[in-house]
C-alpha cells in the first residue's frame, strides 16, 4: 500500500440512547471503533468496522498493531494505530450473548478508561451504552468510541457538511432528494445543529443555485414590521414609507427564501405565508393588487411546532404545507463519533484565522500533540446542549491558547464555563470524579510496582535507525506481517517513511504503489491470475496490490 495522504478529513455538517429520526435504528448496524483522538491529530475521525463483535462471543484486540483504521472516504487506506505510546499487548473487546460488551484490560500494558472509569480487569458495558456510544481511553494518548454504524450507508455528496456519522449521512441523502423538488422544506433540529447550513445546501444543490438566496430570522422581526419586511410595501403605505420596498419575497423572486425560527411568525402573517405557498401571490402593504412571485420557501425551527398547532399559536394548514418535505438534524450527542472530526475542523479554521495553522500538527519531543487526550475524551462524553455551535466555541478557546506552553487541564475553569453541567450524556457508569481519580491512581500504582515480565521487556524497545536493519531482517519481518507496511514499521521500530526508503533500496522488494502495469501483467501471466499467489510472489500486501490494480484499471 502506498503512503497515504495525511491531510485533514473534513466533513462539512452516532450515538444515541433512543434514536428519534430517520432510520437510525435499522437492524444490521454493526459495532465500530472511531478514533476520537490520536497523537497525530490528522488521524482523528478514522474508523474500523469490527464485524467480529456483531455476533455473540466475538472478540477483537486493540493494540499498537490491530485493528487497522481508515478515513471513511478511503476505506482501502487502512493503517494500525502504530502509536509508540500503545503496547502490542492488547485490550480486548468481546460481545456477549445478552447484547452487551465486555472490555478486558487484563493483558493491556497501559491504563484503560471507559466512560471516565478506570478498568482494572474487566468491565461489562450494556448494549444501550454502545447504542449511545462509549468513550474508551487506551494508554492515555488514544481515545476511541465504541458505537454502531450502518455498513450499507451509501456515499452522498458532502454539501460542505462536516461529519461521517450515520446521522449526517442521512441528512446528506435528504438534501440531495429534496433539492430536486420545488416544494417547501422544513428543517428541524435543536439550536446549534446547523439548520442554516442545511438550508443553504438545499438551495445550492437545486436548479435555483444561481438565483437569489435570502435569509430572515423571524424571531428578530418586530410583529408590527413583519408583513412589510416579508411582502414589501408601496410608497406612502405608512408613516416613514418614503419609498417602495419589494420585501424579502420580492427580492428572492426566482430563488429561495430561508425563514429561520418559523415558529415565531406572528399569527396575522401566517395566513399571508400560506397564501404565498398556495398561490404564489404576495400583496405589498398598501397595494391594491397581488403580484406573482416564484420563491422556494425553506423554513427552520427548533420548536415543537406540533404543540404550537395544538395550542392554536401556529396555523395547522401552514404547518402541514411546510412539513411536506422535512429534514431532521441529529443533535451532537447523537453523532458522537463526529466530535473529534468537528473539533479538528474548527481548530484548523480558528488557527488559520490567527495565522498559526501549522501549530495543528505540532508535537513535542516525545511525539505528543499539544492537544491533551483527556480533554477530547471529556468533550466526547459531554451532552452538548448547544450542539455544534457550542463545540465551535470550545475550539475557539483552545485555539486562543499558546500551545507550546499549554497548561489547560480537564477541569480548566474557563472550559468549565463553556461546558456547563459537564458530564456524560446518560453515563454508562455512575462514578464521581474523586472515585475515578482514586481508581486510576491505584491501577497505575499496581502496574508500576508489578515485576516486569518477558512481555513487558519486549515492550521496552529503543527506537532503531534504518541502518540497524539488514535486507534479510527486513524481508523476514515483512513476510511475517503479510507485507503490510504499517505493522512492519511498528515491528521494526522505525517510521513509515524510513521503511519506504529501506524497501526502495532492497534488491528484490518493491512497494505496491510503485508496481507498473507491465510488472503486474507479467505476474498475472506467471501465476495464472491467482490473487493469493500473486501478492505473495510480488512481496506486497494483498490490500496494497488490490488498490494498485484498481488505480491502473486492472481490477
Amino acid at each position: 500500500m502506498g503512503e497515504r495522504d495525511r491531510g485533514l478529513f473534513d466533513l462539512d455538517a452516532d450515538t444515541r440512547q433512543v434514536p428519534q429520526y430517520d432510520q437510525m435504528a435499522l437492524p444490521g448496524r454493526v459495532p465500530a471503533l472511531t478514533l476520537l483522538y490520536h497523537p497525530r491529530l490528522t488521524r482523528i475521525g478514522e474508523r474500523v468496522l469490527v464485524r467480529e463483535l456483531a455476533s455473540p462471543s466475538g472478540r477483537v484486540a486493540v493494540s499498537r498493531l490491530t485493528p487497522e483504521f481508515a478515513p471513511p472516504s478511503q476505506p482501502a487506506a487502512a493503517l494500525p494505530l502504530a502509536s509508540p505510546f500503545l503496547s502490542r499487548r492488547p485490550m480486548w473487546i468481546a460481545s456477549e450473548y445478552d447484547g452487551s460488551f465486555t472490555i478486558d484490560a487484563r493483558e493491556a500494558a497501559a491504563a484503560v478508561i471507559v466512560d471516565g472509569v478506570a478498568v482494572p480487569a474487566t468491565l461489562n458495558v450494556p448494549a444501550t451504552a454502545v447504542e449511545r456510544g462509549v468513550v474508551v481511553e487506551v494508554g492515555g494518548p488514544v481515545v476511541l468510541l465504541l458505537h454502531l454504524l450502518d455498513p450499507a450507508q451509501k456515499p452522498a455528496e458532502r454539501f460542505e457538511l462536516v461529519g461521517d456519522s450515520d446521522g449526517v449521512a442521512q441528512v446528506r441523502h435528504h438534501i440531495a432528494r429534496v433539492a430536486r423538488l420545488q416544494a417547501p422544506v422544513l428543517v428541524r433540529g435543536e439550536t446549534g445543529t446547523g439548520k442554516e447550513l442545511v438550508a443553504r445546501a438545499v438551495h445550492d444543490a437545486s436548479e435555483r443555485a444561481d438565483k437569489p438566496y435570502l435569509t430572515v430570522n423571524m424571531a428578530a422581526i418586530p410583529s408590527s414590521l413583519a408583513a412589510s419586511e416579508l411582502f414589501g410595501h408601496v410608497r406612502g403605505a405608512f408613516s416613514g414609507a418614503s419609498h417602495a420596498n419589494l420585501g424579502f419575497f420580492g427580492r428572492a423572486d426566482g430563488g429561495s427564501l430561508f425563514l429561520d425560527e418559523i415558529g415565531d411568525t406572528p399569527p396575522e402573517v401566517q395566513a399571508a405565508l400560506l397564501r404565498v405557498l398556495e398561490t404564489g401571490e404576495v400583496q405589498q402593504v398598501g397595494a391594491d393588487k397581488h403580484r406573482q412571485v416564484d420563491v422556494r420557501l425553506i423554513a427552520a425551527t427548533d420548536a415543537n411546532i406540533e404543540k404550537e398547532v395544538e395550542a392554536g399559536r401556529f396555523r395547522a394548514p401552514l404547518f402541514y404545507r411546510l412539513a411536506n418535505q422535512e429534514i431532521r438534524l441529529p443533535p451532537l450527542r447523537e453523532r458522537r463519533d463526529d466530535v473529534g472530526r468537528l473539533l479538528i475542523h474548527f481548530l484548523r479554521h480558528e488557527l488559520e484565522a490567527l495565522g498559526r495553522e501549522s501549530e495543528l500538527l505540532d508535537v513535542d519531543a516525545q511525539g505528543m500533540s499539544w492537544l491533551p487526550a483527556p480533554i477530547v475524551a471529556r468533550l466526547a462524553r459531554y451532552a452538548w446542549p448547544g450542539n455544534v455551535r457550542q463545540l465551535r466555541n470550545v475550539a475557539r478557546y483552545l485555539a486562543s491558547l499558546e500551545h507550546r506552553q499549554l497548561a489547560v487541564q480537564v477541569d480548566d475553569p474557563h472550559l468549565n464555563r463553556l461546558l456547563p453541567n459537564a458530564g456524560s450524556a446518560v453515563p454508562t457508569i455512575d462514578a464521581s470524579a474523586d472515585e475515578i481519580r482514586a481508581r486510576l491512581a491505584a491501577l497505575e500504582a499496581e502496574r508500576s510496582s508489578a515485576p516486569a515480565t518477558a512481555g513487558d521487556a519486549a515492550e521496552v524497545e529503543k527506537k532503531r535507525t534504518p541502518s540497524d536493519i539488514g535486507p534479510d531482517e527486513l524481508e523476514r519481518v515483512l513476510a511475517a506481517v503479510d507485507y503490510k507496511l504499517g505493522p512492519a514499521a511498528a515491528e521494526l521500530g522505525i517510521s513509515r517513511p524510513a521503511l519506504n526508503d529501506l524497501v526502495d533500496a532492497h534488491p528484490t522488494l518493491v512497494r505496491a504503489n510503485n508496481l507498473t502495469r507491465e510488472q503486474l501483467l507479467a505476474a498475472l501471466e506467471d501465476h495464472e491470475g491467482a490473487p493469493d499467489a500473486l501478492w505473495k510472489a510480488l512481496k506486497v500486501s494483498k490490500r496494497g496490490l488490490k488498490l494498485r490494480m484498481s488505480e491502473l484499471g486492472m481490477s
